[in-house]
């Protein structure tokens, strides 16, 4: 994504202030405009455009259906690298003032000098003052620097160690190479024998028939626990516990959020007299599209045929044509 040019933005909202008749949005229109042809816009502009596209690809990503605990703990931490990087590195900051110092002369766009401070007479020694002598260094120290520091403490706070700990464990317990902090706190977070857990895992290691890819995946090694004929399900049944209660837990509450959302699609104040059958039924065919565009349509009609076996006047295509509108019109 790149950040559109200043001159386009600018005319976008003239075209719109002119075009309007509302005194109070062509106001704003005016206020927006001289904000944009401030250097402190410019600026943030070019600072927020790095970061929030690192931002808008890590929740993208933590927003699908499909992705585990793991995967998503681990992008958070790559997130928070990155963060600290451009923390660190000052030659990022370097790039960005470049690019805004290059924009502001492109557009005619003046820096402004660095406001000097009037220092207390009461204040005996300057030993403990910070002056800022250039806008760069103002801007790096106020804007840039304080911008970082409250994003990663931000990700620390809504990513606690504790969270990180039982991921970390988890990950530990997948390449059978868990400790006794592990062990205590799967115990602890999953209701498990402590005693049997480690035994569990000791066992598990003397396995010949593990692969490596096995060992970093939660769904390969329940695919190896459930094999049929096999009773490993019972046999390493405090693995298999921690396993199955480790996947359940969602990335985020967005699966939750949509279904909310489909409710007031579904349910809306034509169909406010349907009973609670209908609507669970509505709502699992909207919400599970993946599924029900794989239905066999065949197959519902004879279904349908069979649990009404009394004779129909409407014919087999119409009840075929009628079966498709009704999923298209849920499912689009």
């Amino acid at each position: 994504m790149t950040t559109p040019p200043i001159n386009v933005l600018r005319n976008n909202f003239e075209e719109n202030r002119d075009n309007t008749k509302q005194s109070d949005i062509r106001a704003k229109g005016l206020g927006i405009i001289y904000q944009m042809e401030s250097f402190e816009f410019i600026f943030a502009m070019q600072m927020l455009d790095p970061i929030l596209n690192l931002i808008l690809h890590v929740s993208t990503v933590l927003q699908s259906s499909n992705i585990n605990l793991l995967t998503a703990i681990d992008l958070v931490r790559s997130l928070k690298k990155s963060l600290e990087s451009m923390r660190n590195d000052d030659n990022d900051f370097k790039n960005i003032y470049k690019n805004t110092e290059q924009l502001c002369e492109e557009n005619c766009i003046t820096i402004p000098d660095v406001k000097k401070r009037k220092v207390s007479s009461k204040i005996d020694t300057m030993t403990n003052q910070h002056f800022m002598f250039s806008k760069k260094d103002e801007m790096r120290i106020n804007v840039y620097y304080q911008t970082l520091d409250q994003l990663i403490a931000g990700l620390n706070l809504k990513f606690n160690q504790e969270t990180l700990k039982m991921v970390e464990s988890m990950g530990h317990l997948l390449k059978l190479e868990t400790n006794n902090d592990d062990i205590l706190l799967f115990s602890s977070v999953f209701n498990l024998d402590a005693a049997n857990l480690e035994t569990e895992i000791r066992l598990l290691k003397q396995f010949t028939d593990l692969s490596e890819s096995n060992k970093t995946n939660c769904e390969k090694w329940m695919d190896w626990l459930t094999i049929s004929g096999t009773s490993r399900e019972v046999i390493f049944c405090n693995v298999f516990k921690a396993l199955k209660s480790f996947m359940v837990i969602p990335v985020t509450t967005c699966s939750c959020e949509r279904s909310f959302s489909k409710l007031s699609i579904v349910k809306t104040k034509l169909r406010s007299a349907m009973l609670q059958e209908r609507l669970d039924n509505l709502l699992t065919m909207f919400i599970e599209q993946e599924l029900a565009y794989n239905v066999d349509l065949d197959e519902v009609i004879e279904t349908f045929k069979t649990l009404r076996p009394a004779k129909r006047r409407i014919s087999y295509k119409i009840i075929k044509y009628t079966v498709q509108k009704f999923m298209l019109f849920f499912l689009i």
